[in-house]
This record gives C-alpha cells, structure tokens and sequence, in this order.
C-alpha cells in the first residue's frame, strides 16, 4: 500500500513536470505571439533582423536558469495574460513599437544570455570599436545597440548605423567622443558611401534624406556645405515662413535659389498664396481675375504691392 502511494506520488510529479514543460514549449512559439494582428509589423521585422532564430520569449521574459521551471511558467503566465487583455481591450501601444523614453527597452542580463560582455566587436562596415570600452563606459548594451532585434526599414546601411554613433560623437554633450574620421575608419577606408554616387544623389536624393533626418548630413560635412550650394540656410529656419526677410526676400531677390530644390517656384508658391487656385482650371494667371473680383485685391497687394497689377492691367504683359 505504502509503495503504491509513493508511486502516485512519483507519477503525478513527472506528470506536473510534463506538463510544464509542455506549457513552456508550446508558448515559446513565436507563432503565438504572431497570431495577433497588432504584432504584424513587428514581427516582420525581427524576420528580417539577425535575431530571426531566436524566440520571443528569449528576450521578452525574465531569463531564469533551468531548474526554475515553475517560475518560468508563472512569468510566461503574467506575460500571456497581459498581452492577451491588451489584445482585447485594444489598450496596446499603436505602433506597438512605441518606446518609453529614458527606459531601456531590454536590460543587460537578456543580451548576455547568449552575447559576452568581452566579445571583440566584429563590424561588417570595417569600424575600430573598442567594445569593452563602450560597455564600460555606456553601461547598456541598447546605448548602441538600438532595435537589434527589430530593424526599422530603413536601418542597416552604413549612414544610418553611423547615426547611432553620432548620438555621442560629434556632440556637445559628450566632448571626448571625437568626430574625427580616423578615430573610427581605418587607413584606406573608402569614406564617400555608394548612394553618394552618380547625378541622381546630387539632384534630388540627398534632399529626400536630409528632409526625413538631416543630422546624417552633419556626420561628415559641415553645414557651410549645405549653405554655399543652396544658396540660402539649409535647413531653412524656423522664421523662413513668417519674416519678411526670409523665403520672400529671397525668392523676390533670386528666383532661380527656390528653383534649385522646388522644381517649378511658381506653381510652389501657388499652393500656399492661392489657396483658391484649382489645378484643373488652368493656370493661377487665367484664374487669378475671379478670384479677385471673389475675395478682392487686398491679399494681391499684400505681397506684391499696389503698383504690381499696373504692370499687366494698363500696360500689357511685356
């Protein structure tokens, strides 16, 4: 009777330990995490990421040594049930990318779990880093090592890796993180990068970057730069719009400044002088006589001033 009981006993405890071990693998599953909407972004990009083979939970659960086993389901646990009240609720960050600002969004101990705090940096873009030194120094993994596992589309080029460093480098902030080139590249380092190349950079491309980030440009060329070529302030500061000595200045003085990044100046300021103006019905000069017998001369004036109507209405175009 007494060995019957001790082997109940040994059976229900390998069939709990079964069964937590089953719970555990079968929640492992980035396919789980995967089966709600709202993850489809991210999960598509830690697809695409180096870390493609690693599991959700790996990195998004408290690491916990084997023999913790029922902790690891109790966390699991916690973890399924506040994702699934999020998922249900619709109380989920929106892009569930969204990061909270000062907090790490993966502590050290995660990163170590597979990556040496002594491990010697190995950089596909031929970079001198001290690793150890920025570990140090940094004290968090995610100081440079930002969205690893979730890459944004447009990261994974050297400029935009660059970026990161610049975070430090280069600033104020952080005076002995030089931006010189050599700290970084070594001798005979190609420095012009490939989308650099070509016509197509120097005539539109380069604007396009510099518009979504243009703290890129300033890695490797002074603003002088971006200045003399322009023509005008690049970036336009924040009173070009508004004070008569800016872009109205400018574009009276020398059209052809405006032209160089807008294309046609004309139509340009059309979009926001005329807010009337109606592509469909031809150009503003065929239009603009409605609209003034509509809303009078004043606005005209205003810009061009009274003797400007003079020139065409009595005359003639000439």
């Amino acid at each position: 009777m007494q060995r019957k009981r001790m082997l109940t006993i040994v059976a229900v405890v390998f069939g709990l330990i079964a069964l937590l071990f089953a719970f555990d693998v079968g929640t492992a599953s980035p396919r789980l995490c995967m089966s709600c909407h709202e993850m489809a972004s991210r999960a598509g990009s830690w697809e695409q990421s180096g870390h493609a083979t690693v599991t959700c939970v790996k990195c998004h659960q408290q690491p916990r040594p084997w023999y913790a086993l029922p902790l690891k389901v109790v966390d699991r646990g916690k973890l399924l049930t506040r994702d699934t009240l999020a998922h249900l609720s619709g109380a989920y960050d929106d892009p569930v990318e969204t990061r909270t600002a000062g907090v790490a969004p993966m502590p050290d101990e995660v990163c170590l779990q597979c990556h040496s705090p002594n491990r010697t940096a190995t950089s596909g873009y031929r970079i001198l880093i001290d690793h150890a030194e920025h570990a140090k120094r940094n004290g968090s993994c995610v100081s440079c090592h930002v969205r690893t596992a979730h890459p944004e589309a447009s990261r994974g080029t050297a400029l935009t890796l660059m970026a990161q460093c610049f975070t430090c480098h280069g600033t104020p902030q952080q005076p002995d993180a030089s931006a010189e080139c050599g700290v970084c590249h070594p001798a005979g380092y190609e420095l012009l990068p490939s989308s650099h190349e070509g016509d197509q950079w120097k005539d539109g491309r380069h604007g396009d970057i510099a518009g979504v980030d243009v703290s890129q440009c300033g890695m490797c060329h002074e603003k002088r730069l971006c200045d003399s070529c322009h023509g005008v302030e690049m970036p336009h500061p924040p009173s070009w719009i508004e004070e008569e000595s800016g872009h109205s200045d400018v574009a009276e003085r020398d059209p052809a400044v405006c032209v160089r990044c807008h294309n046609s100046a004309p139509s340009m300021c059309t979009m926001c002088h005329h807010e009337s103006y109606d592509t469909a019905e031809g150009s503003w000069l065929q239009q603009h006589g409605v609209r003034v017998n509509d809303a009078g001369a004043a606005g005209c004036i205003e810009c061009h001033g009274p003797l400007y109507c003079v020139d065409c209405h009595i005359g003639g175009p000439g």
